[in-house]
């Protein structure tokens, strides 16, 4: 070996009392992010070691010795795998990390753990992006940020020093960063793709569409108010009865289960040959992550968006599955005109697999000598007892039977399966169509807001020289689900009154006159405004935005090395202007220092200038014995300068009198 490295450590030293219990203040903050998603045990078992720390920093406990810390990690690595059946992915990782920066804080005895453990927050802090992007999480983690930077800052500083001191340089720390943050934020190349995306574990626990349907398993989306997508329009909104936002077609099923059908991937006779007929209806659409491929469109969309890619049923299926926002253009018609079905196809739409009962088929006898046998079914349903209920009874055996003549009490999906199985008893083709119906208008951001519970089911029947027709046999039960929403639905069932019992007028005078309601509503719609403006300025920055925003400032088509160039280049000068302020500022606002530095400056000139490392008193020593004749003059002038910097005075007389000293003190060389 030529040479060691060495590398260099400052001497340690035990932060005082405060700078500690703000480390466990910026932990206690840190953890305070994951509180909701952590098992219970964990969380008390997090809380319990900061508790421990601060009563060892505070009270004069003990370390725990060896054993018990060992014990504890190993006891908590348990745990955690006994919980999630791993050590890896979002929950269980997320829960190890917590509990091992617990343990890691309880056996800190160093300035170096003292940082450790800060740092390790950090990553901790960043762990709340795993499982939500929000404008809310962003604003808690920045706040959980300058809390832990505080803390490193305070680590940092001598003990003397008041922790005021700490927060003000704090602040300043994070207000300088701010330019750079954007640029680097701006300008660092960007690849294809997000790097905002969640990871695949991400949507184990997703709530949403299923490409099978249950009677009762669009009903458990009900209470689920997540946003599913949002909606800009280009022109004039659709009315309520158009919109219908069809995402799966499902041909295939037993009587009670419906699926998509592998005939379906063969039976491409539509192949999208229709002709759109009146206005198109032009959006764009915000997609939030699901975790799977398809996508919604209005009835009926002729336009493909890229990265996507064309279903037979009139659906859109994304090319890969959707791991994070996805937004997209669309076009549709609200009326077309197709061709005629294919063979395959309407046998593949009138499959029945189970024979019918007796009581069912005399009413399919008796509808079937109906001129319009549809519009017959739908009669039954509005002229019965027929209800609609967000909490449906259980069918077991024959479902259609049970739901006609014992129950007829239903969601949704049950009217919409039930019609699709009497039309195909009637001998007209039928199918299942998964979507979502309506949304709510948002008038802080002009979009329509689609959620997880205004899932829908509703049923397709070809009608002859008009192709797929749409029938919603729920709006012949409950007028209100497709005319009002399901916000408003839900808010008549919770007063007791039965859809169908009220007009819509008086149902929307009875919605309106709830004042707190009504206010709570429009603070949650500005709360959305700002959550997409975040998505899709922030969140949604990706390549082809950064391009765009090149573009403008007069790159044609910049390349990697000029964008990384141009990141470079712009830092630079951050970093200049930065430096350039903190001088002019420094020395404008701190006349004692800028003083001092005269005074340096004229002994500099005569050989005695000021070394990097030496105090005031040590110069002054060296002045004594290089320079004696200097000594009578330049001892004032030392003493006032300790005075002033070090000794916590700003009285103007005394720096009036030290800036004095200094313009009339003159150094002669020898």
């Amino acid at each position: 070996m030529f040479f060691k490295l060495r590398t260099y450590r400052p001497p340690d030293r035990a932060p005082d009392r405060h700078a500690a219990n703000g480390l466990l203040l910026s932990a206690s903050a840190a953890f305070a992010l994951h509180i909701q998603r952590l098992p219970w045990w964990l969380s008390l078992g997090v809380c319990g070691l900061v508790a421990w720390r601060y009563l060892m920093e505070n009270f004069g406990w003990r370390h725990p010795p060896r054993l018990i810390r060992w014990s504890l990690l190993l006891a908590a690595v348990v745990a955690v795998f006994n919980a999630y059946g791993t050590l890896l992915g979002r929950e269980a990782g997320i829960s190890l990390l917590a509990i091992l920066v617990g343990l890691k804080i309880l056996e800190i005895r160093s300035l170096r753990d003292y940082f450790v453990s800060v740092f390790l927050l950090y990553f901790l802090t960043l762990g709340a992006f795993l499982f939500s992007q929000s404008l809310l999480t962003a604003g808690l983690a920045f706040a959980v940020a300058v809390i832990t930077t505080a803390a490193v800052v305070r680590l940092s500083l001598p003990n003397a020093l008041p922790a005021s001191e700490g927060l003000r340089l704090t602040v300043a720390i994070l207000w300088r960063a701010v330019p750079i943050m954007l640029v680097m934020y701006l300008l660092f190349p960007r690849i294809q793709g997000s790097l905002w995306g969640l990871p695949a574990d991400a949507f184990d626990a997703h709530t949403g569409l299923s490409d099978t349907v249950t009677p009762g398993s669009i009903n458990e989306l009900s209470s689920n108010d997540a946003v599913a997508f949002r909606v800009d329009f280009a022109g004039q909104v659709p009315a309520a009865h158009q919109l219908y936002w069809r995402s799966l077609v499902l041909s295939g099923t037993d009587g009670a289960t419906w699926t998509r059908a592998r005939e379906a991937s063969a039976v491409n006779a539509e192949s999208w040959l229709y002709s759109g007929v009146g206005e198109p209806i032009d959006y764009t659409i915000d997609f939030e992550a699901t975790g799977r491929r398809w996508l919604v469109a209005l009835d009926v969309p002729v336009s493909v968006p890229a990265e996507a890619t064309a279903r037979p049923g009139f659906i859109l299926e994304a090319q890969r599955p959707v791991q994070n926002r996805f937004q997209y253009g669309v076009r549709s018609y609200p009326a077309h005109r197709a061709e005629p079905i294919a063979p395959g196809e309407r046998a593949l739409n009138l499959r029945a697999p189970r024979p019918l009962s007796r009581r069912v088929r005399a009413l399919v006898d008796g509808w079937r000598r109906e001129a319009d046998p549809v519009r017959a079914v739908l009669r039954y349903f509005n002229e019965q007892d027929f209800g609609y209920t967000l909490t449906p009874p259980l069918l077991r055996e024959n479902f259609l039977d049970e739901f006609l003549f014992v129950s007829r009490r239903g969601y949704c999906e049950h009217y919409a399966a039930a019609f699709a199985l009497l039309m195909r008893h009637l001998g007209i083709p039928s199918r299942l169509v998964v979507g979502y119906q309506g949304g709510v208008w948002n008038n802080a951001g002009d979009y329509l807001v689609v959620r997880q519970a205004d899932a829908h089911a509703w049923t397709e029947v070809w009608r002859e020289n008009r192709g797929w027709t749409r029938v919603d046999p729920t709006a012949a039960v409950a007028p209100e689900r497709i005319e009002l929403g399901m916000n408003a639905l839900q808010a008549l069932l919770a007063q007791g009154a039965l859809p169908g019992e009220l007009e819509t007028a008086t149902i929307r005078a009875l919605l309106e006159g709830r004042w707190l309601a009504r206010q709570w509503h429009h603070l949650g719609m500005y709360w959305d405004a700002a959550n997409t403006a975040w998505n899709r300025w922030v969140m949604a920055y990706g390549p082809e935005r950064q391009q765009r925003l090149l573009q403008s400032l007069g790159f044609d088509t910049p390349s990697w090395a000029q964008v990384g160039a141009t990141l470079i280049i712009g830092v630079a000068a951050l970093l200049l202007v930065i430096a350039a302020t903190l001088l002019w500022t420094r020395n404008k606002s701190d006349p004692v220092t800028a003083a001092y530095r005269r005074f340096c400056a004229k002994l500099g000139k005569t050989g005695l200038a000021r070394r990097a490392h030496e105090g005031p008193l040590d110069f002054y020593h060296r002045i004594v014995t290089a320079r004696p004749d200097l000594a009578a003059d330049s001892k004032p002038i030392i003493a006032l300068y300790v005075t002033l910097r070090y000794g916590n005075v700003a009285r103007e007389d005394l720096i009036d009198q030290f800036r004095g000293r200094v313009r009339r003190f003159k150094a002669v060389g020898h």
